[in-house]
């Protein structure tokens, strides 16, 4: 997480469970923390925010990263407000894909959702990333009950115009989204029975949230990320999340952290400082523990009408968000 600054005021925003800063890493120090990362197996990095994209220095940021840490897979999750400027310096950078933040195609629906009147300049920087070769480019969805609820078949017919990939994400009790959760919660079990109907084929991505990927006949793809009542969503996960302060944590709602801004701006060698890194990182992994303690052998609706504060309303079952066909 490289800053917790943002041009957006999602009324969601879970500011991936850090609260408010205004420390940030220099372009250099994020680049010795990835060199340490790199030499305890991790392969992957992702870029967040806050908005990874008002840091001025945010080019510098990827190339460092992308020298010292040799990453397989260098990605960035974005709003894309500032996009069309950077999307062809920082693929040269080494960014290999993008998460871009799109709630809705309708002008009035996207500003209530983000308190900006930026649709205009994100589709603009969606289709200037079109063109330098990413990887993968991917839709990120928080499906927002009668709010963007009815568009998401648009959304994904906008996706498959332009050979995007999507990523619907159910709205969940961290941050402020606690505040909102009972008002604008859905629990995607309509929309992902029609998914599924109209899919080719569908796999589960174990390592990630077991989340399952619906491919539609078009060869585009619909990632689901659905955290609430999910019993295996942090079975497999082996993230480590680096707060713009320097601290590690297992997960975005864990509370418990292990600071390394001491040693990255210490007297040390450098050769020292990686050494105490390393340690701190295998310390922060063995704190590693589910936080979505989802009981199976309990009702599940009961917790449900809990955790959503419902009046005499019964929420519908849970059902697992993949066929196991």
């Amino acid at each position: 997480m490289l800053t917790l600054r943002c041009n957006y005021r999602c009324f969601f925003c879970h500011s991936e469970g850090i609260g408010s800063s205004t420390a940030e890493l220099t372009a250099s120090e994020w680049g010795l923390i990835a060199e340490a990362l790199k030499r305890v197996g991790v392969e992957s990095f992702k870029f967040t925010g806050g908005e990874p994209l008002v840091r001025s220095d945010i080019v510098k940021v990827v190339e460092e990263v992308y020298k010292r840490g040799r990453p397989r897979d260098l990605s960035m999750t974005t709003n894309g407000y500032y996009l069309k400027d950077y999307a062809g310096v920082l693929r040269s950078a080494g960014l290999r894909r993008l998460n871009i933040s799109l709630p809705s195609l309708k002008k009035e629906v996207y500003e209530k959702i983000t308190g900006v009147n930026g649709l205009s300049k994100v589709l603009e920087g969606i289709k200037e990333a079109l063109n330098y070769g990413y990887d993968k480019i991917k839709l990120n969805v928080v499906v927002i009950k009668e709010l963007n609820d009815g568009e998401i078949w648009d959304i994904i017919d906008f996706a498959q115009k332009h050979e995007l990939h999507v990523q619907l994400i159910e709205l969940h009790p961290v941050g402020k989204g606690k505040q909102e959760f009972s008002k604008y919660h859905s629990t995607l079990d309509k929309l992902l029975r029609e998914i599924e109907k109209r899919s080719s084929k569908i796999i589960v991505r174990g390592e990630l949230h077991n989340r399952p990927i619906y491919y539609l006949p078009t060869g585009i793809t619909i990632e689901i990320v659905k955290p609430v009542l999910n019993p295996l969503f942090c079975a497999a996960c082996s993230r480590i999340r680096v707060a713009p302060d320097g601290s590690l944590k297992p997960c975005l709602s864990a509370s418990a952290s292990v600071g390394i801004i001491d040693v990255v701006k210490s007297n040390n060698s450098e050769h020292t400082k990686i050494a105490i890194i390393i340690e701190r990182i295998k310390k922060v992994n063995n704190m590693r523990a589910p936080y979505n303690m989802w009981p199976i052998n309990i009702s599940l609706e009961k917790e449900y009408s809990n955790l959503r504060r419902l009046s005499g309303k019964v929420p519908p079952s849970y059902r697992m968000p993949y066929s196991t066909k």
